[in-house]
């Protein structure tokens, strides 16, 4: 169903599940095309599913408390899967993505004051002028594709916010570039599934060779230029600067650049996706867009959303959550077992690997209420949905969890409320996208929009 029901509740594309019937043959390549879709009954309705994989295991868990013990209280016996390394090796093998052990606690510690709440009041501004900057070209060009619109954006607040605003930044290839390599990489094969040693490099094609040149050319020329400048607080002088405080180690050159195009994917790539969903909820439901109006007028009036906005603008919070919720822009994650465990009463041995699927326990019945409807409500009459250990986890969890969550939150909240507020969002009433997973949780196709300003 794709419009509004009697009752006025929405509901939003979803991927189907398999029905279970299906074979080994027609699941794989069902998975394959669209991972998110290659589950079944299972895995929706069981906290783990067990399978066997090449002489090991593989644990599909969609569960809170599994989700806590293998991310959280039991996560020094996990590490990313070897698929991960394989998809993402490649371009960030040395940063903060990849790594583990004592190598990530060290870049942690380095990349962390970046995003600390008391940074978040000074980002704030840099992202309202680049708002500013969205609005005056939307409205000379209405007519947009939500996706890459709000990718242009994001990009646009991660060069200004985060990156300094470097002079001589080519922002359009390097998006262009950011998005090919993501996509790329992102595209699972048949390859993949087999049990490869960490080291067996994953071939890439000609076309995805030239976008991860492009990324790595632009991290060692950002580097470099600020190598020669004072320093200053944005993200690459302190990549630059950083160093551990009982050592004095700083971060070598390599790990400097694959953080940085941690962040070139990372930082833009997953808010312009719940930018791109958000909005296309509230235009294809306009009671949610109208109520979120009518809160950032009595919030902010006309001007501008300020930081000290953000955390009373409850209604369009609770709308990027439920947006989450619905289409978490990492919607599976991979780890493999180091030493033998326990995980939700199931012995688990060394080499067993885990999907740890968000997706699919942001959507299932035991967990939720309606798990399939658009009810941005609920994160306000559960508040404690949002508490460590619920079964919303958009942003992971444990020690890894998202580094950069209270920027992706302050400038989604911004950008929805300001957007929502000053502009009527027109979707087409037959676009019904479908969520496809590469890295990222993308709507198919695109989603079409026209944009037009309130008076």
């Amino acid at each position: 169903m794709n419009s509004s029901s009697q009752s006025g509740v929405f509901y939003p594309p979803h991927a189907k599940p398999l029905k279970g019937d299906e074979g080994f043959l027609k699941g794989t390549w069902i998975f394959l095309r669209n991972p998110i879709e290659g589950f079944g009954p299972m895995a929706y309705n069981q906290p783990i599913v067990s399978v066997p994989a090449f002489g090991k295991k593989l644990h599909v868990i969609s569960d809170p408390k599994g989700m806590m013990d293998v991310l959280g209280t039991q996560s020094g016996k996990f590490t990313k899967a070897p698929i991960d390394a394989r998809i993402l090796g490649p371009a960030t093998k040395e940063g903060l993505l990849s790594v583990h052990g004592e190598q990530w606690k060290r870049q942690r510690k380095s990349v962390a004051p970046m995003f600390a709440k008391r940074h978040m009041r000074d980002l704030a501004p840099l992202i309202t002028e680049v708002m500013q900057d969205f609005c005056a070209r939307i409205d000379k060009a209405p007519d947009i594709e939500l996706n890459a619109a709000m990718a242009e954006l994001t990009f646009d607040v991660l060069a200004k916010a985060l990156l300094g605003d470097p002079q001589g930044l080519d922002k359009d290839n390097l998006k262009f570039a950011t998005r090919n390599v993501v996509t790329g990489a992102g595209t699972l094969r048949p390859d993949d599934l087999l049990p490869w040693p960490r080291w067996v490099p994953r071939p890439i094609s000609p076309k995805g060779m030239r976008a991860l040149r492009k990324l790595k050319n632009a991290a060692d020329a950002l580097i470099a230029a600020r190598g020669l400048e004072p320093e200053s607080d944005d993200l690459v002088s302190l990549l630059i600067s950083a160093q551990d405080p009982h050592t004095g180690r700083r971060l070598t050159a390599r790990e400097q650049r694959d953080n940085l195009i941690g962040f070139f994917i990372a930082g833009h790539e997953t808010t312009a996706l719940t930018l791109t969903w958000a909005l296309y909820l509230c235009g294809m439901h306009q009671p949610t867009a109208q109520r979120i109006r009518e809160e950032v007028l009595q919030v902010c009036g006309q001007g501008d959303v300020q930081y000290d906005d953000i955390d009373k603008l409850i209604f369009t919070r609770a709308v990027l959550d439920e947006t989450m919720r619905l289409y978490p822009p990492a919607p599976m994650l991979n780890r493999e077992c180091q030493e033998d465990t326990e995980i939700l009463g199931r012995q688990i041995k060394a080499g067993d690997t885990f999907l740890l699927c968000n997706y699919i326990m942001h959507r299932t019945e035991r967990l939720w209420e309606t798990p399939l409807a658009f009810d941005p409500d609920r994160f306000i009459r559960q508040p404690e949905l949002r508490a460590k250990g619920a079964p919303f986890m958009p942003f992971g969890a444990g020690p890894r969890i998202c580094v950069g969550m209270a920027f992706a939150i302050m400038e989604a909240v911004m950008a929805l409320g300001t957007l929502i507020r000053d502009y009527d969002i027109e979707v087409p009433e037959d676009c019904y996208p479908r969520p496809l997973m590469t890295v990222t949780l993308r709507p198919e196709g695109g989603v079409p929009a026209r944009l037009v300003r309130r008076v």
